[in-house]
């Protein structure tokens, strides 16, 4: 758990406030846990990316979503704290994975990335919205520690409540199709994850 600063709404204490108004006041006695959502889409010329959209479809090491797909199962919530992209090469045919490597937005096999757009829909309602790729990059990125954190940290946690359908979207510009090569997006933060039994 994050320290706790007087005066301060942690990310775990609005993650309960949010989900009592939905009427799931179960949240709060779930397993609290760090979660990490990631979903891989294709990079073949499509300006607009939809990560998590029917990612159900989409297998391990592609997305981790599960059955699931874009939505957080019964007694699991989420707090969208930070985000990143990372380059993936992938041989669909033999499912497999070849590399991963962190994004370089400047230029990413003729792309640039950086140009691009990233917003947020909770439930069909925009919750981000129009964030420049650029504020991900550590010239403008006012919580990067070193020259090459592309990570970016929200001033506001978005909650993604269980059962209600989430869609990032990456909007891009025009760009030359790259076989094999895809753009995975990771959101991770602090949630809380069934538990049945008891919590640790």
């Amino acid at each position: 758990m994050r320290e706790v600063t007087r005066g301060m709404v942690t990310p775990q204490m609005k993650n309960i406030a949010v989900n009592d108004r939905f009427g799931n006041s179960g949240i709060k006695k779930q397993q609290g846990s760090t979660v990490i959502k990631y979903d891989t889409l294709p990079l073949n010329g499509n300006t607009q990316l939809r990560f998590f959209e029917q990612s159900s479809q989409r297998n391990f090491p592609l997305s981790n979503t599960g059955t699931d797909g874009n939505k957080l199962g019964v007694g699991n919530s989420m707090v969208v704290e930070r985000i990143y992209l990372s380059i993936v090469q992938y041989d669909a045919v033999g499912n497999d994975l070849n590399s991963i490597a962190p994004c370089d937005l400047t230029t990413t096999r003729g792309i640039l990335i950086n140009n691009g757009e990233f917003g947020f829909e909770i439930a069909n309602s925009l919750v981000i919205k129009n964030v420049p790729v650029l504020s991900f990059t550590p010239d403008f990125n006012k919580n990067a520690e070193n020259e090459k954190n592309n990570s970016f940290d929200f001033d506001t946690q978005i909650i993604i409540p269980p059962l209600l359908e989430f869609v990032a979207t990456l909007r891009l510009p025009n760009y030359t199709a790259f076989d094999g090569y895809y753009l995975r997006l990771t959101i991770e933060g602090s949630g809380a994850i069934i538990a049945p039994k008891t919590t640790f």
